[in-house]
């Protein structure tokens, strides 16, 4: 087992949604050379090799790891956290048990920008999808309060390359 034990030292509500808990944790031993392994088999993870830190998803929840902590950010609860802290101590540990089968990838993967989902959205501030406007949709697109589908001009036939563009920039979102 290369990661022994994950220790919650920190627990407070959530500034992005305050019915959610936010947390800080201690990893028993150092993930730094797990994390190339991590970036290469999680598809929406933002990794930052020279930090060294990696960002991912699960659902809702968004962790950051580093070294010897991770940050956790809309846990339902403290009971929920540990449901995710064990699903993700069990990842680490299966991804450095397989890491002779995985190419390790160091590249730094970045979280896409709202200006960057608004400029492929096809910007006709129509409404349909409740929004305003379409900058107010890639906005709230990004901040995983609105999805994607709810755009139906982008949906059409006219916008398949801005379709195909969005729908792998959304992943990076999860």
């Amino acid at each position: 087992m290369f990661l022994r034990k994950v220790e919650i030292t920190y627990v407070s509500p959530c500034l992005a949604d305050p019915q959610k808990i936010r947390l800080k944790a201690e990893l028993s031993d150092d993930i730094t050379e797990v994390m190339p392994y991590l970036n290469a088999t999680v598809k929406a993870a933002i990794y930052n090799h020279e930090a060294p830190n990696l960002t991912l998803s699960k659902e809702f929840r968004l962790i950051t790891l580093y070294p010897r902590e991770l940050t956790m950010i809309k846990a339902l609860n403290t009971t929920d956290a540990w449901q995710v802290i064990d699903w993700l101590q069990e990842l680490i540990n299966d991804t450095y048990a397989r890491r002779s089968e995985i190419a390790p990838d160091y590249r730094r993967k970045r979280r896409p920008h709202p200006l960057q989902l608004y400029s492929w959205l096809p910007r006709l501030n129509c409404k349909k999808c409740g929004e305003q406007h379409c900058l107010a949709f890639a906005a709230l697109l990004f901040s995983g309060q609105q999805e994607l589908k709810n755009c139906e001009p982008l949906f059409s036939h006219n916008y398949r390359e801005q379709r195909e563009v969005l729908l792998e920039l959304a992943k990076a979102l999860r």
